[in-house]
């Protein structure tokens, strides 16, 4: 295999006339490429084709899109949403504090599959993975593995630079999937997922294998089989009707992507979002029962996780997702199973970036200090650092957040000084982050403490990868939105 060049500096270039949202970027094909790598990436000191020693276990990955940690019943929920991932978790190591680096599919995927943050990677909104990003699959192959992979996410096909470093990428979402219906946009049921994972594997596992399987049912639009269209009816509960919002914003209404007419019930939304993760769940087991038939499941690191949220309601926000920062989009379900070696619950702060260094450090691979994830399978004895980071849909607005010991600070950035505003959550007695903290006094030390953290990464570095072209002129309506938020005064 040729050897990729570790240390690329590339110059980020954006152009951009008119600031589109993810479904209008997808529908008409309209790409925003941003290159640009500022770091240098040495990935792995120790790695190669003399690697070849010793069994190697199998390594699953599997993810769901738009999955909220708190609908599952092992993280807690009051629904019988997951009983076959509440049953994996129980033989596993579930961590209850896992928080994802970005509110959107692109940027997460992008960090879970390389250990670096969304402005590290520059992988913001639709924009392709850089060649000179070596993923996860390309180093899996280098050592001996087989990279196969099974999406079912259209912004994960292929030419996107997620299938970098795999043999088999599977993107198969023909026209009988769900999202060719209600979007236009193709998008594989879990059952096909399932099939076609249960297949690939079947062929293909005598050799140490790494497994990518991607489940997109929770996304919206919510549309589970019609077998599940009475489960979780509460004919008791009275109506909360939502406006339906004309844009793709979940902004005090239903997007309109969501909108299944003439429903505009809050609690049938979110029964229909539960409905389809009791589906997902279904072909969760399958996937695992077939992991067990063919002797992989207590020989294998699985690792179970999502790439983000959904709001259902929080801060007036309602079933969507990428436009904040909030824990209703950045708070997801992480569960690790390596034989019986990890067992039990973890309530310290992890992130995503930590699945990379510890699929290592499982392999005996040296990690290059650029790599800021630690060993999940290791508890840190000072408190972490999770960084956050988002492109807004409001024009020419971006933001950041950092949790460190239960207390989070927000970063709203724009290019006009005075509309760098911040929040502040003590996610320890406040979870869903209701009392900004912001002014209050017995945290200004604190308060402080976590500025100068966020300043290690800079405006210009961050802004670079968003759309802003121009200084702002925001119109009274963005104001407006801003300071309902709190971001303005």
């Amino acid at each position: 295999m040729e050897q990729r060049q570790n240390s690329p500096k590339m110059a980020a270039k954006q152009k951009s006339k008119k600031v589109l949202n993810r479904r209008e970027l997808l529908r008409y094909g309209l790409y925003v490429c941003v290159a640009g790598l500022f770091l240098s990436l040495c990935w792995v000191s120790g790695y190669g084709k003399d690697k070849k020693v010793g069994k190697k276990p199998n390594i699953f990955l599997i993810c769901v899109d738009t999955l909220r940690a708190d609908h599952l019943g092992c993280y807690g929920y009051f629904r019988n949403t997951s009983p076959n991932i509440d049953q994996f978790a129980s033989e596993a190591l579930l961590f209850r504090k896992c928080l994802s680096h970005a509110p959107n599919t692109w940027s997460s995927f992008t960090s879970i599959l390389s250990g670096f943050l969304p402005h590290e990677t520059t992988v913001m909104k639709d924009t392709p993975v850089p060649k000179d990003l070596k993923m996860l699959p390309e180093i899996m192959q280098e050592i001996g593995y087989d990279t196969i992979a099974v999406v079912s996410n259209f912004v994960l096909r292929k030419r996107r630079g997620y299938e970098q470093g795999f043999r088999i990428y599977d993107a198969d979402m023909q026209d009988r999937e769900r999202g060719t219906l209600l979007t236009g946009l193709p998008e594989r049921i879990a059952e096909h997922a399932t099939d076609r994972a249960i297949d690939i594997l079947t062929r293909f596992h005598k050799k140490p294998l790494f497994m990518w399987l991607h489940y997109q049912d929770p996304h919206g639009p919510y549309a589970p089989p019609e077998r599940f269209a009475e489960l979780f009816e509460n004919p008791n509960q009275k109506s909360r009707n939502l406006k339906v919002n004309t844009t793709e914003s979940g902004w005090r209404g239903i997007p309109n992507y969501q909108a299944l007419w003439p429903e505009r019930n809050f609690y049938y939304y979110v029964s229909q979002y539960d409905r389809e993760i009791r589906y997902m769940d279904e072909q969760f087991k399958r996937f695992i029962e077939t992991l067990k038939k063919l002797d992989l499941y207590d020989n294998s690191l699985i690792i179970f996780t999502s790439d983000h949220g959904e709001g259902m309601g929080e801060h007036n926000y309602f079933f969507a997702h990428g436009e904040h920062l909030y824990n209703s989009l950045t708070h997801v379900p992480l569960i690790i199973k390596y034989g019986k070696k990890l067992i039990g619950q973890r309530t310290d702060y992890v992130q995503h970036i930590d699945i990379l260094p510890t699929i290592f450090n499982v392999l005996d691979m040296k990690l290059d200090s650029r790599f800021r994830g630690s060993d999940l399978r290791q508890q840190e004895k000072t408190p972490r650092e999770i960084v956050a980071e988002m492109p807004s849909r409001i024009k020419d607005t971006a933001a950041i957040s950092i949790v460190v010991d239960g207390l989070k600070l927000i970063k709203v950035l724009l290019r006009e000084e005075p509309y760098q505003q911040y929040q502040l959550y003590d996610l320890r007695r406040d979870p869903n982050e209701k009392e900004n903290l912001i002014n209050t006094t017995g945290y200004h030390e604190r308060l402080e403490d976590l500025k100068t953290k966020l300043e290690r990464i800079s405006k210009e570095d961050f802004l670079k990868l968003t759309s802003i072209t121009t200084a702002p002129q925001l119109t009274p309506e963005e104001k407006e939105k801003l300071k309902s938020l709190g971001y303005v005064q």
